[in-house]
């Protein structure tokens, strides 16, 4: 069921998160949750004992050094098998602040709950209207098994510790502590071409982006590769977006652009020459698409890294 009546869409150079909640907790096989949506993100890490969780339907068994990311508006549920205990840390965030209009209380909303007597958690239609903000350019699992889980922990329990004392400026802490958790999810995740690991077709995809970067001055044709990964254009499209979280034009552009970025950098070359090094002639379009993807003209962002503008 569709919940919020408006989506945005964040990538990670505008991703800012607003902390609304941190704790640490313990319990037995008593602990249950019902069913119910939450309005914001909620990032678990498990540290010991064992859960069953549904979350969209879908079943999972959560261990220690596993993590939960549960989306806003999605139903899901939990339950600790007799016998079993369970300790985690949870941190309730938006990607970005919404401003006071859609901000709630965690306590309010979440803490206040008797949730081991009631089967599900009635839906607040208030909260409802807040905005579903998503990443653009990456989908997150609901379960993650980490690999090097211990590398983690310490950033959950600066957050809590930065929570629960609350010292000058600490919302600045928070933010920075899950910049750092979010980092981590992505390199866990995603080699260091953002391709996801798990994807069936991750060689297929790595070689299509080092291809895009051996020939980046030139037309690439995308058909051409698709043929001769013996897939179908749309089918290798597809498979494209699926593992990168971009179409394969977005993807070549946004190489493009931070080699155009780089060589602005530099300071030594012309608006022309720049455009015409990262594969585009028109200098008119090359213009067009930078101020579309950075917000700034080249000579503006040029004239924001306070270098002498460029012809």
């Amino acid at each position: 069921m569709d919940y919020s009546s408006e989506q945005m869409d964040v990538d990670f150079s505008n991703l800012a998160p607003y902390v609304r909640f941190v704790q640490k907790y313990e319990g037995d096989d008593t602990y249950k949750l019902p069913r119910r949506i939450i309005y914001d993100y909620e990032i678990v890490l498990v540290l010991q004992g064992k859960w069953i969780y549904t979350i969209d339907n879908q079943g999972y068994e959560v261990n220690a050094g596993d993590m939960l990311i549960v989306p806003p508006y999605i139903q899901h549920s939990c339950y600790v098998p007799k016998g079993e205990s369970i300790q985690y840390y949870a941190i309730h965030f938006d990607l970005v602040y919404l401003g006071k209009k859609f901000d709630f209380s965690a306590d309010e909303i979440y803490n206040s709950v008797d949730y081991q007597h009631i089967d599900f958690v009635p839906v607040d239609d208030e909260l409802t209207e807040r905005p579903l903000v998503e990443f653009s350019e990456v989908k997150l699992p609901y379960w993650v098994q980490l690999k090097e889980p211990f590398l983690v922990v310490s950033h959950f329990q600066e957050a809590l510790t930065t929570f629960t004392e609350k010292p000058y400026g600490y919302m600045i802490s928070l933010r920075c502590t899950m910049l750092k958790i979010i980092g981590f999810i992505l390199k866990e995740l995603t080699t260091s071409n953002g391709v996801d690991k798990q994807h069936s077709h991750q060689e297929e995809v790595t070689a299509t982006i080092q291809y895009m970067y051996e020939h980046l001055t030139e037309e690439i044709d995308f058909n051409d590769i698709a043929h001769s990964l013996f897939l179908s254009p749309n089918y290798f499209r597809t498979l494209f977006k699926q593992a990168t979280g971009k179409s394969t034009v977005e993807y070549l552009t946004s190489i493009r652009l931070e080699k155009a970025k780089a060589l602005m950098q530099a300071g030594n070359l012309t608006i022309k020459a720049i455009s015409e090094a990262v594969g585009y002639n028109d200098l008119q379009y090359f213009s067009k698409t930078f101020k579309k993807f950075e917000g700034l003209s080249p000579k503006g962002y040029v004239h924001s890294l306070s270098i002498h503008p460029l012809r």
